[in-house]
């Protein structure tokens, strides 16, 4: 199973190339999680005709966003489980705003998905992954357009982040 996995997007008209862009890997991938910060639930729309797709609201996302998606989610693809959260806070301080999200949940869980400071993560902490593909849409806060693609072979996450050139 091949995941493209996207966060902080920040447009709001799906013709502004973001979609072209993207266009290779969501025709590889067999599903999307966006983490959030769509900005336009248009763009939202316009995924998901394209991919299955996973997602929650950001901070800066519009009201119909803010009303029909939720602020976090925990669902299984293959034998894992995913927690996706936007996330809160400073680079330093994320990870632990996105443990506390998952507090009641947190053993069962097996990779946390987050977004909001635009800056790409990839490590272990106690066996439990945290991967933030960066920001797909932003380049004032991070020097790079990024997104992630996670892969699952043999019982295996296998993650990479890829810069969008």
């Amino acid at each position: 199973m091949r995941i493209l996995v996207i966060s902080d997007s920040h447009i709001t008209n799906p013709n502004q190339g973001f979609f072209l862009k993207l266009d290779k890997e969501i025709k590889k991938s067999d599903c999307c999680i966006h983490a959030g910060d769509f900005t336009d639930y248009s763009i939202y729309e316009e995924l998901s005709k394209r991919i299955k797709t996973y997602a929650i609201a950001g901070n800066m996302d519009d009201e119909v966003i803010l009303q029909k998606l939720p602020q976090k989610n925990i669902f299984k693809l293959s034998s894992f489980a995913f927690a996706l959260t936007h996330g809160s806070g400073t680079s330093k301080t994320i990870e632990q705003y996105v443990r506390h999200q998952f507090q009641k949940d947190f053993e069962k869980i097996d990779i946390f998905i987050y977004g909001h400071s635009h800056q790409a993560a990839d490590h272990k902490i106690n066996d439990k992954i945290y991967f933030n593909p960066g920001s797909v849409g932003d380049t004032i806060t991070t020097p790079e357009k990024t997104y992630g693609i996670i892969e699952i072979k043999n019982g295996r996450l296998n993650r990479s982040i890829k810069r969008i050139g």
